[in-house]
C-alpha cells in the first residue's frame, strides 16, 4: 500500500540508444535505476522498469534490440519504436530517467518530449525527472527540453521526496533535497538537510531491484556492459562501494568533489557492509544469476576490506568480472623502497571467483598520468609486466585499455603507449583497446574547454550537435595536438595490429567494442 494520499505510479525508463554505425549495441540494465526502484518500492510506491533497448520481458527482439533506424545525425537508433512510448507513458504519473552517458542526451530528451505530449493529449499531469552525472551537468538543457526536475545528488532519497510532494494537492518541490527545477522561468536549486557524516550506505540505500530487469532477455543476448561471456550466461551488476579517492580530470568524480556543496558527497568513498554485499549476492543468486559484474568506481581502494568481503562473495557457481577497471597501484606493495606485486591479493581475487579483470594501464606517459589521472599509477616503477604475469598465473583473463590523444599529447607519446601495450601483450594480456579521451560534461576536462566563451556559447546553442558525437572512437570535438582523423585511425590500427587476428575477426563479426571498455 502506498504511504501517500495519492497512489502514484512511477516508470523508471532507460531509453533506446543511438550509436555510430561501427559500434555494437548493448542493452541497458544499469544499477542506478535499480537502486531508485528499490527505494520507491521500499516506500510502498508502485514502480516499474523499462529498458527501451530490449522492451518488456519476452518481447520479440527483432522489434526492439534489432530494430535499427538511421537518424538524421548519421547515427543509428536501437530499440523500441517511439510510437510505443505513448501508450506506455499514459499509464504512469511520473516518468524518470538516469542520464549517465552524454552521447545519449538526445534519447533522454526524446523521452521527456513524448511524456509531455501524452500529458497534453490526455489532460493527465505527468512529471518528468532525470538524474545522473550527465543530467546534473547539463541541467539547464534538461530543464528546457521537457524535464520538470533534475536530481543533483544520490537519488534514493530524492525520488521518494519527489513522489511525496507530487502526491499533494499543492506540491512544493523546494522541500525536496538537491534538485533543480524551474519556477516562473527561474532555475531553483535546493540544498539538503545536514546529517551526521557516515561512510556507510546500508541505512539509506536499499537493495537494488535487479528483479525488475528483464533478466531472461539479458541472458538470451549475453551482452554485458564490458567483457565477454559464454552465450546463455545469466548476468547482473553489483556494487560494494560508491565513489573514488582519486579525481581524474576526464572522470565526473573530479567535478563532483569540487561541487560538494551542490552535489553532496556523491563523489566520495562510501561503503556497503560485508553483510549487505552478501545479501545482494544471495538475492542475485536466487534470481538465477551466475555471473556478477562489479560496477564500483574503484573496487580495490581498501585491500583489507576486500579480504573481509571475499568469503561473502565466494559462492558455488558464481563468477565475477571487474570489467569496470581497477586502480593498479593497489596490486603492488612497497617493500624496502621497491615495489613488488601483491600476489596474495591477486590469489584472493581468483579465490572468490573473479575470472576477468580490466587493467587500466591507460598510457605509458607519466606526464599524462600526472596531469590528467591524479598520478594514480607509475608505469616505470609499479611493475606493470609482473602484474600481468601474476594475474594470468592465477587464471584471470586480463584485458586493458589505453587512452591516446590527450589534448596536449604528442605523437611520440602516443607511439610510446602503443609500444607499452605491445610489450604487455608479450607478457600475457588477452585483449586491449584504444580510445580517445572525451571531455564529457561534468568533468574538469569539459570545464577547461568551456573556459573559452565562444566555445561555451556554441555548445549551449547546439548542445545535441556536440553530445551526439561524444564517443571515444569518433574525432575529438575540441582541439588536440594530434589531428582527430589521425587519432581515430590510430585507435583502429593499433587495435588490429596488437590483438590476435582471430579476436579481431570475431570482434568485427559481432561488432565488439575496440576501446577496451
Amino acid at each position: 500500500m502506498s504511504l501517500y494520499s495519492k497512489n502514484l505510479k512511477v516508470l523508471m525508463i532507460e531509453p533506446a540508444i543511438q550509436k555510430p554505425t561501427f559500434d555494437r549495441a548493448k542493452p541497458n540494465g544499469n544499477l542506478g535505476p535499480a537502486y531508485i526502484i528499490g527505494a520507491l518500492r521500499k516506500s510502498g510506491i508502485e514502480a516499474d522498469y523499462l529498458d527501451a533497448t530490449v522492451g518488456q520481458e519476452g518481447r520479440d527482439l527483432k522489434k526492439t534490440f534489432y530494430n535499427y533506424e538511421e537518424l538524421e545525425n548519421g547515427l543509428i537508433r536501437v530499440g523500441m519504436d517511439l510510437k510505443e512510448y505513448y501508450e506506455i507513458f499514459a499509464k504512469y504519473d511520473i516518468v524518470a530517467t538516469s542520464s549517465i552517458f552524454s552521447a545519449q542526451t538526445r534519447m533522454h530528451f526524446e523521452i521527456a518530449k513524448i511524456a509531455k505530449e501524452v500529458s497534453r493529449k490526455t489532460g493527465k499531469k505527468i512529471l518528468t525527472i532525470s538524474g545522473g552525472v550527465n543530467a546534473r551537468a547539463l541541467r539547464e538543457h534538461f530543464l528546457t527540453n521537457g524535464f520538470d526536475i533534475v536530481a543533483l545528488g544520490d537519488g534514493e532519497r530524492t525520488i521518494v521526496q519527489v513522489v511525496e510532494q507530487f502526491s499533494k494537492e499543492k506540491p512544493d518541490f523546494s522541500k525536496v533535497e538537491r534538485i533543480a527545477f524551474k519556477e516562473n522561468g527561474k532555475t531553483i536549486i535546493t540544498s539538503a538537510v545536514k546529517r551526521k557524516a557516515t561512510k556507510w550506505l546500508d541505512d539509506h540505500v536499499p537493495h537494488p531491484a535487479i528483479d525488475a530487469f528483464p533478466l531472461d532477455t539479458y541472458q538470451k543476448l549475453s551482452i554485458p556492459h564490458a567483457g565477454y561471456i559464454p552465450p546463455g550466461t545469466r548476468i547482473a551488476p553489483i556494487m560494494t562501494a560508491r565513489g573514488c579517492q582519486d579525481a581524474c580530470t576526464f572522470c565526473h568524480i573530479s567535478k563532483d568533489k569540487q561541487e560538494r556543496e551542490l552535489y553532496g558527497d556523491i563523489g566520495y568513498l562510501k561503503l556497503f557492509s560485508e553483510e549487505r554485499v552478501a545479501q545482494d549476492v544471495i538475492r542475485a543468486e536466487k534470481l538465477g544469476v551466475t555471473r556478477l559484474y562489479f560496477e564500483d568506481d574503484n573496487l580495490f581502494f581498501n585491500k583489507k576490506r576486500l579480504y573481509k568481503l571475499a568469503p561473502y562473495l565466494q559462492r558455488s557457481g558464481m563468477s565475477y568480472s571487474d570489467a569496470n577497471g581497477a586502480n593498479l597501484r593497489f596490486m603492488v606493495n612497497k617493500e624496502d623502497g621497491k615495489y613488488k606485486v601483491d600476489e596474495d591479493f591477486i590469489k584472493m581475487l581468483s579465490g572468490f571467483g573473479l575470472d576477468e579483470l580490466l587493467l587500466p594501464f591507460e598510457t605509458r606517459s607519466n606526464e599524462m598520468l600526472q596531469k590528467y589521472a591524479t598520478g594514480k599509477y607509475d608505469p616505470e616503477k609499479m611493475m606493470p609486466y609482473e602484474i600481468v604475469k601474476t594475474v594470468k598465473r592465477h587464471n584471470i583473463d586480463a584485458r586493458s585499455n589505453f587512452l591516446i590523444g590527450f589534448r596536449d599529447e604528442s605523437w611520440d607519446s602516443i607511439l610510446s603507449t602503443k609500444e607499452f601495450a605491445k610489450n604487455l601483450f608479450k607478457e600475457g594480456i588477452d585483449q586491449a583497446g584504444f580510445a580517445i579521451p572525451v571531455p564529457y560534461p561534468g568533468t574538469l576536462d569539459f570545464d577547461y574547454q568551456m573556459e573559452k566563451s565562444d566555445v561555451r556559447k556554441d555548445f549551449n546553442d547546439n548542445v545535441l550537435k556536440y553530445t551526439d558525437y561524444m564517443h571515444p572512437l569518433l574525432p575529438p570535438l575540441f582541439p588536440t595536438k594530434v589531428s582527430g582523423d589521425r587519432l581515430v585511425k590510430a585507435c583502429r590500427d593499433f587495435w588490429e595490429e596488437l590483438n590476435t587476428s582471430d579476436y579481431v575477426s570475431h570482434a568485427d563479426k559481432h561488432q565488439l567494442s575496440i576501446t577496451g571498455y
